[in-house]
């Protein structure tokens, strides 16, 4: 072996080391996300049956080990709370997600696609580009 495949060998080993982890720690996020969504899903779903009821009653529901009857307003409370707590769970496990697919393509010695980092616009922003977006129609639509 000469002697700058010796020096370089540890240099490759830790860089293949680090995108394994790097890797492994990915792959444990996405499975992450896909749980946390199948109980988010489910979750919704009776938040949805709660909601059909149309009178106020008491409701069976299954917490841990034990059956117990709420009233089906406290229920949604808790429900919807629930499906809150869920929602920034995700969006903190994707958030985090990003930072390691972006370390993991650095080492790959890829290029970072563009628009990897975009989000979601929010309820106000849109509302906004809707009153834009109106107010820019009419002045074309005016004589």
């Amino acid at each position: 072996m000469s002697r700058v495949s010796e020096r370089a060998l540890p240099v490759y080993l830790q860089t293949l080391k680090q995108s394994e982890n790097l890797g492994e720690e990915v792959l444990a996020d996405q499975q992450q996300i896909v749980e946390l969504d199948k109980r988010r899903q489910t979750n919704r779903q009776a938040l949805r049956a709660v909601k059909k009821e149309e009178e106020e009653h008491k409701m069976w529901v299954m917490m841990g080990n034990e059956f117990v009857k709420v009233e089906n307003g406290l229920l949604g409370s808790w429900l919807e709370s629930d499906q809150k707590v869920l929602d920034k769970e995700i969006n903190s496990i994707r958030d985090g997600l990003k930072s390691k697919v972006q370390a993991l393509k650095q080492l790959e010695g890829e290029e970072i696609p563009r628009g990897f980092f975009l989000e979601a616009m929010k309820k106000n922003e849109l509302s906004n580009i809707g009153s834009t977006a109106g107010r820019v129609t009419e002045r074309y639509l005016d004589p």
